[in-house]
């Protein structure tokens, strides 16, 4: 093989890099569509996995975009697209298959479908605001399924319960508030190892050790953190402007 003939397989190697941040996105919406279906067979350990791997793959698709510099409009449209499922349908399907189905049906099918739709808006709106890879305002959707995950996580056999009730009915209506809400979050994907304060290492230190000791509470932890962090810095940050007011 020639010089001339290496180049051009090179050459066109490189105009088909678009695919693979796409085939990334394509396998994060293959675990929401699974999510659904171990939901609906009541599977719901397995549709937690699912979701957790969405939520590894929904982080790595943009790395491997801008690592290979195929960043288009159509990648950004199709993983919001390919988001609504793994992150609105897949977790709002679970929780009503885990905590809204056995006690209280069609007040399950309200609260789920608003889920699915805070996640939605929240997509779209991403979309059309700029770009600030330091944060995010409103609840990101993969956070929000997270913690609905984490949630179910915490007794993923199917017994029914007015305590799961409940939490659930908790779980979905505020962070599909925070979704929509104009509070901001720090982007996960802005943190830097060695740029980390010691104060940041030891609350990551303690995470991973409240996974490897305590398990399911662990995780459960790690989500709820998160998910409401940025409500408890909002509401913080309000009282100590009323007070200097």
């Amino acid at each position: 093989m020639g010089r001339f003939e290496r180049a051009e397989i090179r050459e066109r190697l490189y105009r088909k890099r678009f695919l693979v941040p796409n085939a990334v996105t394509v396998g994060n919406l293959f675990c929401g569509f699974l999510a659904i279906l171990y939901s609906a067979q009541g599977r719901f350990q397995d549709a937690i996995i699912a979701i957790a791997i969405a939520i590894l793959l929904d982080g790595l698709d943009g790395r491997v975009a801008r690592k290979l510099n195929a960043a288009t409009p159509f990648g950004l449209e199709f993983d919001s697209l390919c988001d609504v499922i793994s992150f609105g349908v897949a977790p709002a399907f679970l929780v009503y298959s885990w905590g809204f189905k056995p006690l209280a049906d069609q007040f399950g099918v309200i609260a789920s479908f608003i889920f699915i739709l805070c996640a939605a808006t929240r997509l779209a709106r991403f979309n059309v605001a700029d770009d600030n890879s330091k944060g995010f305002i409103g609840l990101p959707t993969p956070g929000a399924a997270g913690v609905v995950a984490a949630t179910v996580n915490l007794n993923p056999v199917l017994e029914p319960s007015y305590f799961n009730l409940l939490l659930a009915f908790a779980v979905v209506l505020s962070s599909s508030y925070l979704m929509v809400s104009k509070i901001p979050f720090v982007s996960i994907k802005s943190f830097k190892f060695a740029d980390m304060r010691l104060r940041g290492r030891i609350a990551l230190g303690l995470g991973i050790v409240s996974i490897w000791y305590l398990g399911r509470i662990g995780v459960a932890i790690l989500g709820f953190g998160y998910a409401y962090s940025g409500l408890m810095v909002w509401l913080l940050q309000n009282r100590a402007r009323q007070s200097e007011a």
